[in-house]
């Protein structure tokens, strides 16, 4: 079974599995070994036991486990005491030492909840892997909970070829010339700019349905800044 690296509580970045699409199984293993907690969503935990990864906290409503099984039947609610018992007893036979939190708030999605709860424990950092799907509403879904988090709370969602996260109000890095990066604002970014960018921004704005800044290319080997005054703007970057 695989393990993760044993480090100071909230040190790393916590590992969240969604129900998407899988990465490369590099990828995960490489997580892995800088990840200290590894939390499940729950349509997620069957997949990883398969997997025979280790997992430390299995969140959500439940109704994905072991193919939707312990979904809510016609007349239940989510409070159910037998479902929830039979869900427990699953998550306990499948993996021992697993953290069981049953989050059945039909307002937030199982990533919003996932999120809470690390932010809750202390946890200022999270990768995020499987979040591009299923479908397309699961996407954006999983979007609108990284960009909603709380501003010190870094959430980094990865997939075989790139990343997204949400950029700080002032963000600096260096790239290779030619290098693809996507500004998209969620819903709205303004004051933004850039340096080192072909297609340059100053202090203008984005905003979702009028003006994206996908697909802008960075001009030279060097430093790439990155400013805007308010809003939510994230970044994808090539991995």
């Amino acid at each position: 079974m695989s393990h993760h690296t044993v480090v100071k509580d909230n040190q790393e970045p916590a590992l969240i599995l969604a129900n998407g699409s899988p990465c490369r199984r590099e990828l995960l293993e490489q997580l892995l070994e800088w990840s200290p907690k590894v939390i499940a969503l729950d349509g997620a935990f069957d997949r990883l036991v398969d997997w025979e990864i280790k997992v430390d906290a299995v969140i959500g409503d439940m109704d994905s486990l072991n193919q939707g099984e312990f979904g809510l039947k016609p007349g239940e609610t989510s409070s159910d005491t037998a479902r929830l018992i039979q869900a427990q007893e699953y998550v306990a036979q499948r993996q021992d030492g697993v953290v069981w939190v049953h989050t059945p708030d039909q307002e937030a999605t199982d990533l919003q909840k996932a999120l809470r709860w690390l932010y809750a424990q202390g946890h200022r950092a999270a990768h995020l892997l499987w979040a591009n799907g299923p479908g397309a509403d699961h996407f954006v879904g999983n979007l609108h909970a990284v960009a909603t988090v709380p501003e010190d709370f870094a959430v980094t969602m990865i997939q075989d070829d790139s990343r997204i996260f949400r950029l700080p109000k002032q963000f600096s890095k260096c790239y290779e010339a030619g290098s693809r990066l996507s500004l998209i604002p969620f819903p709205i970014a303004e004051g933004i700019r850039t340096e080192n960018l072909v297609y340059a921004l100053t202090d203008e704005e984005l905003q979702l349905g009028k003006r994206l800044g996908i697909s802008n290319t960075v001009d030279r080997t060097a430093l790439v800044r990155i400013d805007h005054r308010s809003g939510c703007l994230m970044l994808q970057e090539p991995l």
